[in-house]
């Protein structure tokens, strides 16, 4: 409830440590909830913490799959289906490639001033 009493939405990420083959990714997952379970935990019944907290589990080898995305995810700017798609090879060698390193600034060496002026 709100500071008014009034009904407020919230939600709440509950986490487990990884397995072994999600935890080269992060150290934490958050739990699933099986299927079966599903009306059960959605019913806002008051349940016993004990009763519910079986529900609550890490997910199993092998249960979650993963792959490379591009690092166009990182800007808001860009929502399109390509963001899901797992990248080839050759966009993975494209992406890690380090950037090119700009040029240098040109040193303008100064001249002696021939009282004509000049634009550059």
């Amino acid at each position: 409830m709100g500071p008014n009493g009034e009904e407020q939405d919230t939600v709440a990420i509950v986490t487990a440590p990884a397995s072994a083959d999600l935890a080269q990714l992060h150290h934490r997952v958050p739990v699933t909830i099986r299927p079966e379970q599903f009306a059960r935990w959605l019913d806002c019944l008051p349940n016993d913490v004990d009763d519910v907290m079986p529900m609550l589990k890490a997910p199993d080898v092998g249960e979650f799959a993963w792959h490379q995305v591009t690092m166009r995810v990182n800007a808001v700017a860009n929502d399109d289906a390509q963001l899901l798609l797992p990248m080839t090879a050759e966009e993975i060698a494209t992406e890690d490639a380090p950037a090119a390193k700009k040029a240098a600034a040109r040193k303008v060496t100064p001249r002696e001033d021939d009282g004509q002026g000049s634009l550059f």
